[in-house]
């Protein structure tokens, strides 16, 4: 299998960012409609000590920045952008100069039934802007579509992800999925604990060697908790792991699909 392929089975569950955003389109924590009035464009800064996403480390235990901004962040029409530092691809193609993730999403949401439940539609892009190193055979970069729907009910979420492109570079694999539940109990005294299910689901088969691409799917955890310090300042500490075949999702002796436990604080803007 060529390398870089095998780099979109390795990501082929790239993240936005390590903690639930807003309104990203990877699943977020489900809220009650919120009693003031949303703001028309929010965001936030996030300093993190490893860029998990959908349970893989991309920033291999690197420390990692991300920003985002997001326009409504209440009901209806709604779309944002984000920005994350990375350095999986670099590390695995030293000629690759690619150290950002970009991310930006569109999409429509309504809470209903007293405010209690919410659903949301949208699309989802990512965005690996750099510069490349020739490849032989030329590959393709892993830049990606997403469609995603989600249902929530209070602070409790499930949302399916549906690649409409190939998914991260990876021949015959439109229609991947990714399925998230996710879920959150307010404990007291500013702390809230949250709990995340994910799967990782490829479809189709290696135009090479003919053998399917569900062999690199897997299950992915994830605990947290979150204190909030004030003044729109949230720290979380996280543990998160998988049960991928970590003799495929290793990167240079780094099992970016094993345990991984990180903080991150986040600013509300």
């Amino acid at each position: 299998m060529h390398k870089r392929i095998l780099t979109a089975f390795l990501f082929a569950a790239c993240g936005l960012s390590a903690a639930a955003h807003a309104d990203d389109g990877m699943g977020d924590q489900a809220s009650p409609a919120p009693a003031a009035a949303p703001e028309l464009v929010g965001g936030n800064v996030q300093f993190m000590t490893n860029y998990v996403g959908r349970g893989l480390a991309q920033s291999l235990g690197n420390p990692s920045v991300e920003g985002e901004i997001d326009v409504n962040t209440g009901d209806g029409w709604y779309g944002g952008v984000d920005g994350n530092s990375i350095n999986w691809i670099d590390k695995l193609y030293p000629g690759d100069d690619v150290g950002t993730e970009i991310d930006a999403w569109a999409g429509y949401r309504m809470h209903f039934g007293g405010g209690d439940w919410r659903y949301k539609l949208g699309f989802l892009r990512l965005q690996f802007p750099g510069n490349y190193a020739p490849q032989t055979p030329p590959t393709a970069e892993p830049n990606t579509t997403e469609a995603y729907g989600s249902l929530s009910w209070t602070t409790y979420s499930v949302q399916v992800n549906y690649s409409v492109t190939e998914s991260f570079g990876t021949p015959d694999t439109k229609g991947s999925l990714y399925i998230d539940l996710s879920g959150s109990q307010p404990l007291g005294n500013g702390f809230t604990l949250g709990e995340h299910l994910g799967r990782n689901q490829k479809t189709g088969h290696d135009p090479v060697t003919g053998l399917s691409h569900s062999r690199n799917d897997y299950t992915d955890y994830k605990l947290h908790l979150d204190y909030v310090l004030g003044q729109g300042i949230t720290l979380t500490l996280a543990h998160t792991w998988t049960n991928g075949d970590l003799s495929i999702y290793t990167l240079g002796g780094y099992a970016v699909a094993g345990h991984h436990t990180w903080l991150l604080i986040e600013k509300d803007f």
